[in-house]
């Protein structure tokens, strides 16, 4: 953790700070909840639209990533796609608030559909060996387990997360996930907490996007190069290689999701990692491509630079010409850059 990190943390870590934060948090929460979903969801919309209006960072960054991304669609589609992305991120955190409410363990919930024959997955997840279970910044990716946790005889995903700030957050990410059927482990070691896993045969979960820091090997993503969080493949391999891509959509604007058909994959022990990320990213832009105003567009996906890469968010006031778009596209790309 960068110096400005950890100066941020100690901050919240700190009572004078962290109990006011808190009380303020858990009278939101309250609010906005009290009266079920719909009245959530009301205020969430209108809290994207004041961020849309305040935030011109935000704003900005989700802009140009979808100028970046959606390139082909027009620019007043592309608006809509970035002003939607940011309301179902908002959305995101309201569902982390009201799924203890909605959802049970072992147990069917009304506003959780799929059409996937739960009998065929399961057999392939159960199966004693480590499964790593992949998925992305889209719907809602917390809810995406709950194809596992609704039966009574699953075997309980192991989600490792770092703990987040201010504490009272993280509890309340701790207890959606926990009503969701899964088994939260702290890990502040990185792959040390995934290396116990696959040696206990854990089904293990974890979120893989763009982003993986200035020295992370290269792929593109909508034909945008960017650096992969890839780490994770190596140890898809040494537990077996097998895999699964999973997704749960928003039906609608309102509280139910619709679990989509996972993709599973058998990677054999010579496969090269970096094809696992390519089938990922595949599979990832088929999903956005359907559900582009779901995704996540407000992260900084591109800011990983490799050397003479340009800042992909300077002048973010400004839109994207194509001409502009091509130049932020067209960098240079060193094999050994692709090879993880």
């Amino acid at each position: 953790m960068d110096e400005q990190n950890q100066k941020g943390v100690h901050f919240l870590d700190r009572a004078v700070v962290r109990v006011p934060i808190e009380l303020a948090m858990r009278w939101c929460a309250l609010w906005w909840t009290i009266f079920g979903w719909r009245w959530a969801y009301f205020w969430a919309r209108w809290a994207a639209r004041i961020g849309w209006l305040l935030m011109p960072k935000v704003r900005g960054y989700s802009l140009r990533n979808v100028d970046l991304c959606l390139h082909d669609l027009s620019r007043a589609e592309r608006t809509r796609i970035a002003k939607l992305g940011l309301r179902h991120s908002v959305y995101q955190f309201v569902d982390y608030l009201l799924i203890p409410r909605y959802f049970k363990p072992g147990s069917e919930s009304p506003y959780f559909h799929t059409d996937v024959d739960a009998r065929e997955f399961l057999d392939w997840y159960n199966q004693p060996r480590a499964v790593f279970n992949l998925t992305a910044h889209i719907g809602n990716f917390e809810i995406v387990t709950f194809n596992i946790g609704r039966t009574e005889s699953h075997a309980p995903l192991t989600l490792i997360a770092k703990p987040v700030r201010p504490p009272l957050l993280d509890r309340w990410l701790v207890r959606a996930r926990a009503a969701l059927g899964n088994e939260c482990v702290k890990a502040d070691e990185g792959g040390r907490a995934y290396m116990r896993a696959i040696k206990d045969k854990r089904q293990v979960g974890t979120l893989v996007d763009q982003n993986g820091g200035d020295f992370a090997p290269v792929e593109t993503f909508f034909g945008v190069p960017c650096t992969w969080q890839a780490d994770f493949t190596r140890l898809v391999l040494r537990a077996g290689g097998d895999v699964c891509f999973h997704f749960c959509v928003r039906d609608g604007d309102r509280f139910a999701f619709r679990y989509l058909p996972p993709e599973m994959h058998t990677y054999a022990p010579g496969t090269d990692p970096m094809q696992i990320v390519r089938d990922y990213r595949d599979a990832l832009e088929r999903v956005v491509r359907q559900y582009p105003e779901q995704y996540f567009w407000v992260h900084r996906r591109f800011k990983g630079r490799k050397k003479k890469w340009p800042d992909r968010y300077a002048n973010l006031g400004k839109r994207l010409t194509p001409e502009q778009r091509q130049e932020l596209v067209s960098v240079p790309v060193r094999e050994k850059d692709r090879a993880l």
